[in-house]
């Protein structure tokens, strides 16, 4: 039997935000005194997807993609906003996608989460899901790791 990437797990639901670097989160979910470089190693600890805006990542060099790649577990995956093959620097590590593409859920500090519940039960289950923060509200990606764990996902 060969094991799927992780990227092509049918029935996985990842767990995310809309990027890394939210200035909110300086002291409130990273250490004080940590490095800004370091900030992606640490939030892969705690998540493992993150959906970055085309206008982002097209920007970064790609010395640094194969930084990112080397930064993150190998179940973690990038979402980049766009179409067409991922950069070779994040390889198994990335999928290119709409903004508005079925896998996504996005949700924010008022989201319901039975209504997210209702959506990772329903006749999509058998797909990949992320669920993504769009305002990077801590504790409400706290709910929703809750949420996963009590559905066994």
């Amino acid at each position: 039997m060969t094991s799927m990437s992780p990227i092509t797990e049918n029935g996985a639901v990842r767990l995310g935000s809309l990027g890394w670097s939210i200035p909110a989160w300086r002291e409130a979910f990273y250490p004080a005194d940590m490095p800004d470089e370091w900030q992606l190693t640490y939030f892969n600890t705690q998540y493992n997807c993150v959906f970055l805006a085309q206008a982002d990542w097209h920007q970064v060099s790609p010395d640094q993609m194969a930084q990112w790649h080397a930064d993150t577990h190998e179940q973690f995956i990038f979402l980049l906003e766009g179409e067409g093959p991922p950069p070779a620097e994040l390889a198994g590590k990335a999928l290119l996608m709409r903004r508005d593409d079925a896998r996504i859920l996005w949700f924010s500090r008022d989201t319901s989460l039975k209504e997210l519940a209702t959506a990772l039960s329903g006749n999509s289950a058998a797909m990949s899901r992320f669920l993504i923060s769009s305002d990077g509200d801590l504790g409400q990606m706290e709910r929703v790791a809750t949420l996963l764990e009590v559905m066994g996902l």
